[in-house]
């Protein structure tokens, strides 16, 4: 009698994994990670993108961490770094450095030097293109941050190798 209850147990046991595993909204993706270094350094905050080549597929992104290391996400994945389709990919790592220049009656009105009011209105006076500007340095070669980048992958069903990529000059 205990073996058929052990049996039984067993055999729903089974059933709830298969129907909990079916139900995985994720289960189509493949996970994906991997190191990006540039000239054998490891790079850290790099964004790094799977671009789909097939038009209806689905791309994913992840961010270097200090070590490198990135773990892709999709946007139709449910869970964070659950990966991406199963397909061929473009690979594009890009680094940005952004530095904002504040203008001199920001400023201002940071230091409080001025009031709100009187920055307000020598706001109105600046016309649209004055305020903060933005200067953008790559911190990467551009060939590796464009949609024509040489890098590609071949992404799995299943379990993938780690892509590992060194970015040279």
């Amino acid at each position: 009698m205990q073996n058929k209850t052990c049996f039984l147990t067993a055999l729903i046991c089974f059933f709830v994994l298969v129907l909990v595993g079916c139900n995985n909204p994720d289960a189509k993706y493949a996970k994906v990670e991997g190191t990006i270094t540039y000239n054998g350094q490891t790079v850290e905050g790099a964004f790094v993108t799977f671009m789909a080549l097939d038009p209806s597929g689905e791309s994913g992104s992840g961010q270097t961490d200090a070590n490198g290391k990135y773990v892709l996400s999709s946007p139709g994945a449910v869970s964070g770094g659950t990966g991406v389709l199963p397909g061929e990919y473009i690979v594009s790592v890009k680094k940005t450095l952004s530095e904002a220049t504040l203008h001199p009656d920001e400023i201002a009105h940071n230091e409080g030097k001025i009031t709100y009011e009187e920055f307000q209105a020598r706001k109105e006076r600046w016309g649209q293109n004055a305020g903060t500007t933005y200067k953008y340095t790559e911190l990467l070669p551009a060939k590796y941050g464009q949609p024509t980048s040489d890098l590609r992958a071949t992404v799995s069903s299943g379990r993938n190798t780690p892509f590992d990529f060194d970015l040279k000059d």
